[in-house]
């Protein structure tokens, strides 16, 4: 009998590798093949697939953002797609040395500029290891025909949640309540009603931008009987399923919300859209919440207007520059509830993103077509061939 050529399929790194069977181990009996695979499938299941081959070579793939220990709970599977280096800080001489030979770069908030782009000759793609992509030079990953990929499905949600717990502990004043009851044992009602809250049932929410977030945000706030406005001047109508959220104008939300929640993508139109003027519109009752980017508000105006009480207060997850200074003035305001961006930050979230990045990256080596590729439309527009799904489609399960 002639020697028999099996192959076997490795699906993680989308290999197919052959083996050459000798007759004797070839001719066995049913039962025996039916034992042997038993013994191999568990055999595949425990060992870590072959790093994934780029012409040839073992892919290289960069991780930045030391700190954030991006990808951790699906590590194994990443240095199975190729060699794996994380870099040892985010300054720009490290990233361009760094990328010079990379398949692949993976980044949290590192400034991916363009002079790192430009060094990283060998890129396939970058990937966000989350959402916002403000901090990736747009202009020449395009000049370079460079794709960026990001991962906008894993966390709606999650962040919705902790932007709608920041109302409610904005509402009920939970922060300094809790702090002065520990401290004096005891509070009792005053006619002041100094710490009394306020119900949120018909209560106003405005939503700055009203994407796949602000549109979670808008199910829990209409949950709570709420009325709700909303602003973004890519929607014309609001989706069948919140025919309850009022489009409206920016000037129209800001004057008219007792809650005014910022969802809005950072770019370079909209960079500081909250600021002076917009504060001056605001009800002298009424609180902002941010869980989106900090420059989408001027934050020496937000400080001004806490100070000088034209605002009721402020809930704020992100900021111009982070992480914030210890010694910042937001630290000694009584009126302003601070979280160190941890919107995104749930267990279940967490390993979610990383299965979403993991995912992304395997199509990225594996010459698959992309999946939510930011600047696809401008890629496309400069003649790149389409070598990605529509924005938005995620033909895996992250559950």
């Amino acid at each position: 009998m002639p020697p028999v050529l099996v192959f076997l399929s490795n699906l993680a790194a989308g290999e197919t590798c052959p083996l050459r069977i000798p007759p004797s181990v070839a001719a066995v009996s049913p039962a025996a093949k039916l034992q042997k695979n038993k013994r191999l499938t568990t055999m595949d299941q425990k060992k870590s697939p072959s790093p994934q081959l780029i012409r040839g070579a073992m892919a290289k793939i960069v991780l930045t953002d030391v700190k954030m220990k991006i990808l951790h709970s699906v590590w194994e599977e990443l240095q199975s797609l190729g060699d794996v280096k994380v870099t040892e800080n985010d300054d720009e001489d490290t990233l361009v040395r760094a990328v010079t030979d990379a398949d692949l770069i993976i980044v949290c908030y590192a400034p991916i500029t363009r002079r790192v782009i430009k060094a990283g000759k060998k890129l396939k793609a970058i990937l966000k290891w989350g959402v916002g992509v403000d901090s990736i030079d747009f202009e020449a990953a395009n000049e370079h025909r460079l794709p960026v990929c990001h991962c906008p499905h894993y966390g709606s949600g999650t962040i919705a949640d902790h932007a709608f717990a920041m109302l409610i502990a904005l509402a009920r004043k939970l922060v300094p309540l809790v702090t002065t009851t520990r401290k004096m044992g005891w509070i009792w009602p005053n006619p002041s009603r100094e710490w009394a809250g306020t119900d949120l049932e018909s209560k106003t929410v405005g939503l700055v931008g009203f994407g796949r977030i602000a549109q979670k945000m808008a199910n829990r706030c209409n949950g709570f009987g709420m009325k709700i406005k909303g602003y973004d001047p890519r929607f014309q109508k609001s989706p069948t399923d919140l025919h309850y959220v009022q489009l409206t104008t920016l000037e129209d939300v800001l004057r008219s919300s007792d809650f005014v929640s910022i969802h809005a993508v950072l770019n370079r139109e909209n960079e500081g859209i909250i600021s002076e003027k917009e504060f001056a519109l605001m009800k002298p009752t009424a609180y902002i919440i941010n869980t989106a980017r900090g420059a989408l508000i001027k934050e020496a105006q937000l400080l001004k207007a806490l100070r000088e009480k034209r605002i009721a207060g402020a809930a704020i997850d992100v900021f111009e520059s982070e992480p914030l200074d210890t010694f910042h003035p937001f630290y000694q305001l009584d009126n302003i509830l601070i979280t160190p961006h941890f919107a995104y930050y749930t267990v279940e979230a967490d390993d979610r993103l990383d299965r979403e990045c993991l995912y992304s990256a395997k199509r990225i080596l594996g010459d698959e077509n992309l999946v939510n590729v930011k600047n696809g439309d401008a890629l496309a527009a400069l003649g790149e061939p389409v070598r990605w799904l529509p924005y938005g489609e995620l033909p895996y399960s992250l559950d």
